[in-house]
């Protein structure tokens, strides 16, 4: 995960805790007001039918006559303002039903049961607000029960039943809309937050940019010192840790070159001399041969500097280049010394084969690890050079059938100067060769690897070619 990605995925918890810690209050608030506004609204209208039917409900409270359908008692009721699907019920104080809007319920039969214990509870003198679901209905009724107070007697009781649907839909538009509010907030907070992480986010990526440029071996690669102080800082700090570096990797690698171009003059004047010394036969001329064979040692080891010295320079150019053919050219410069030494090389070739690269430096791979092949195989043994292809990556492999790597030396065969066992066996060496072909083939961003036996088998794989 990206540093930007981490910073507003922070950004967005914090944001949306936030909200939340904001919004469900309010929220539960909202429908708390609302509901307590709706039932105060229907708890007032009740109180005020109450006042003006209390003479007609203390009539029939008194009245041993059961109660008949009371008309100014029925246009009180009409004229009373209610909300859609309100139903008004009086019963007196004896509990019997004087007036029900709906028309359910017969007039004079008892009503205030226990099945409906508010209006019990409302003949005893409390208000009562409750609510209940309706099976009739199929919905959630508000039932308000007002008491009906004549000179200071509870003479009967208005009970007002209303449906909650519309006081529920109300609360759910509320909510949803403070939902809206808050996903804008979070929206836009994020969007800001992505504002302020690409800020923050973009000297990063430049600052990780410059050293994986520096990794590859471009000394040049700086980064821009910009953004927040403390990244400026750490660009800064960056950079001259680089400069520091190029600058100990040139005075390095020309001491390398120039110390190698140096000792060619006298290491050929010495050559001559020995030479001169072993054609004048005598005691000195076995001397002088085995001395001729270290020169030659010490100018391999000054052609192997070089070659490193060089693989270290500025950036390379290359081209399309067929590792098929690269391979069919080494296996014809290395034959004749192959049968010279009593092997046999055999080519294998799997298309395509095409890598970006420079033909010299693939050359250089194959002629090392043929030529270490070559001398650490018996007579006899068969060397098999092979190009195979993949989607996204070639590869050249050159296997033999030797006494391969010893287990204690196949994590350091690829170290410079660092020869082995087998190497050290086998006569002079100079222990750079397979550090040269790892040098050449990162130096193509490709790598160089130790296969399984039997024998010993190197693979170079390189990535297929990205430039048109």
């Amino acid at each position: 995960m990206s540093f930007r990605t981490q910073l507003v995925l922070a950004a967005a918890y914090l944001l949306t805790a936030m909200v939340l810690a904001l919004e469900i209050p309010l929220a539960l608030n909202v429908d708390r007001r609302a509901t307590s506004e709706f039932e105060s609204g229907v708890l007032g209208n009740a109180a005020i039918l109450g006042t003006r039917i209390a003479d007609l409900v203390a009539t029939a409270t008194t009245s041993d006559v059961t109660p008949l359908p009371s008309p100014r008692l029925e246009l009180i009721l009409d004229e009373t303002p209610r909300a859609q699907g309100e139903r008004l019920l009086v019963v007196d104080g004896r509990g019997r039903l004087l007036a029900d809007t709906d028309g359910r319920v017969g007039v004079g039969s008892v009503y205030a049961t226990e099945q409906r214990p508010e209006l019990v509870a409302t003949l005893a003198g409390s208000i009562d607000t409750r609510r209940r679901f309706s099976d009739t209905l199929d919905e959630e009724l508000l039932l308000v029960t007002v008491p009906v107070v004549n000179a200071g007697q509870v003479v009967g009781a208005v009970r007002v039943a209303v449906s909650t649907a519309d006081l529920d839909a109300s609360v759910r538009r509320s909510w949803l809309r403070l939902a809206l509010i808050g996903l804008t907030v979070i929206a836009a907070g994020l969007a800001l937050a992505w504002i302020l992480a690409r800020s923050v986010a973009r000297p990063v990526s430049r600052l990780v940019a410059a050293a994986d440029r520096l990794g590859r071996g471009e000394l040049g690669a700086r980064a821009p010192a910009s953004g927040p102080r403390e990244l400026a800082v750490l660009a800064r700090s960056f950079n001259r840790m680089a400069d520091t570096l190029g600058a100990n990797v040139a005075a390095q690698r020309d001491f390398v070159a120039n110390a190698s171009h140096q000792l060619r003059t006298p290491l050929t004047g010495l050559k001559l001399r020995l030479e001169s010394i072993r054609r004048s036969g005598g005691p000195a001329a076995e001397e002088a041969a085995k001395a001729d064979l270290e020169v030659d040692r010490l100018g391999a080891l000054v052609d192997d500097l070089l070659e490193l010295a060089r693989t270290s320079s500025s950036e390379p150019t290359g081209r399309r280049v067929d590792l098929g053919d690269q391979a069919a050219q080494a296996v014809e410069r290395w034959r004749r010394p192959a049968e010279e030494a009593g092997q046999r090389l055999r080519l294998e070739v799997s298309a395509p084969t095409e890598v970006w690269g420079d033909p010299g430096d693939l050359a250089h791979i194959l002629d090392n690890l043929i030529e270490n092949a070559v001398r650490y195989t018996p007579s006899g043994s068969e060397i098999v050079v092979e190009a195979n292809g993949a989607r996204d990556e070639a590869s050249l492999t050159v296997s033999d059938s030797g006494p391969g790597i010893p287990p204690e030396d196949r994590d350091r065969v690829f170290d410079r100067f660092y020869r082995g066992s087998n190497g050290r066996r086998a006569g002079p060496g100079t222990g750079l060769g397979l550090a040269i072909v790892a040098e050449l083939a990162a130096r193509w961003h490709g790598n160089v690897r130790l296969l399984d036996g039997p024998g010993t088998r190197i693979e170079a794989r390189f990535p297929r070619p990205t430039v048109p």
